[in-house]
């Protein structure tokens, strides 16, 4: 499986009239060897695949690859300048997205002849379709996830602070089998839900509140992403009214949703339900994105983005209203793409408010 998409980065580097690239992104990395950690340098050359780590990793990488060469990075060795003195590599790809400033310096520095090319978003071009086996890794992740929420939800009670409730899904995902959670938990109610991506404060939440909570477990390198609104007890007109517009424009958007419909009209079709009902200027963020070994990556489902759904996509679906001074709402479900439509992955119910 790995092996195929090495096959498909060759083709890029052929495409590109490369000699070669090297990737830092560790994301990348993963999804093209299955060795993970906090430093690593995947040179991928027209012949063989190399793996740069330090001596703390060797053991692992060479557990989890197949068919890479392992090299061990050393003081007073450049390991990179030898491969591709090696490889006889003149022009190099270089995954700029993730590669920071003083590495690229550096490279520029100890590669002088080296002409480095960028990729832009071509590898994650090629993460956008998901493989039966990650799809399958996706639905444990959210399996995990939905579990931990049903356990919280029910503890749940008025004057719980926000980081309590957030702790307690964080700690129920792990306990349940999530190596962590797939981002930090995001629980805010009352007015701070007002805050689209607001961070879990000691505010305790009350009867009658909005309370967003928006969550995710990573299951072995791969992740879920779910965003519920909930509220102890009825809420309020205003709260209820914007509830009832969110929940419309997503369900609005899940029903057109299928392979071949151009990406920026899915946000198109939610945002202009949302403005007609007079809102549109309180929902300001994306519609969505893709999910798979990020949380977020592409492709980004917005006004401005380019291209089609394709089958196998996994993507997010999450319209918003959030009003100053008074709270918001978010209902977020992870769909996959096919041919006829879109299947609703997440599991928890969104049209249900009061609990």
């Amino acid at each position: 499986m790995r092996q195929s998409r090495i096959e498909k980065v060759l083709n890029i580097i052929k495409d590109m009239d490369l000699d070669a690239c090297a990737l830092k992104g560790m994301d990348n990395i993963f999804y093209l060897t299955g060795f993970r950690g906090s430093e690593g340098t995947l040179i991928i050359t027209r012949g063989d695949v190399l793996l740069l780590t330090d001596f703390r990793y060797i053991t692992h990488a060479k557990e989890v690859t197949k068919n890479v060469q392992i090299v061990e990075i050393r003081q007073k060795q450049n390991a990179l300048l030898d491969i591709c003195k090696k490889y006889g590599v003149k022009r190099m790809g270089f995954d700029s997205f993730h590669m920071a400033y003083n590495i690229y310096g550096s490279w520029k520095e100890t590669l002088p002849d080296i002409d480095l090319v960028p990729l832009a978003n071509n590898i994650e071009r090629i993460r956008e379709i998901k493989e039966p086996a990650e799809i399958t890794g996706i639905m444990k992740a959210i399996g995990i996830a939905t579990d931990a929420f049903t356990e919280m939800l029910e503890k749940i009670v008025p004057n719980m602070t926000e980081k309590e409730i957030a702790n307690d899904l964080d700690y129920a995902m792990r306990r349940l089998g999530a190596d962590c959670p797939s981002f930090q938990t995001i629980v805010v109610s009352g007015p701070r839900a007002a805050l689209p991506h607001g961070e879990p404060s000691d505010k305790k939440v009350l009867k009658g509140e909005a309370i967003i909570v928006d969550f995710g477990a990573q299951v072995d390198g791969y992740c879920s992403d779910e965003t519920c609104t909930i509220s102890l007890g009825e809420p309020g007109e205003k709260i209820q009214e914007i509830f009832t517009v969110v929940n419309h424009a997503q369900k609005l958007a899940l029903k057109t949703m299928k392979a071949g419909m151009p990406i920026k009209e899915v946000d198109t079709l939610a945002r202009e339900y949302i403005e007609e009902k007079g809102y549109g200027d309180f929902f300001r963020h994306g519609l969505g994105h893709g999910v798979g070994i990020a949380v977020h990556e592409a492709p980004a489902i917005n006004s401005t983005s380019e291209g089609f759904l394709e089958e196998n996509m996994v993507l997010t679906i999450e319209p918003g209203i959030y009003l100053p001074n008074i709270g918001g709402v978010r209902l977020e479900d992870m769909v996959l793409i096919t041919r006829e439509n879109a299947q609703v992955l997440t599991r928890i119910r969104k049209d249900i408010f009061a609990v």
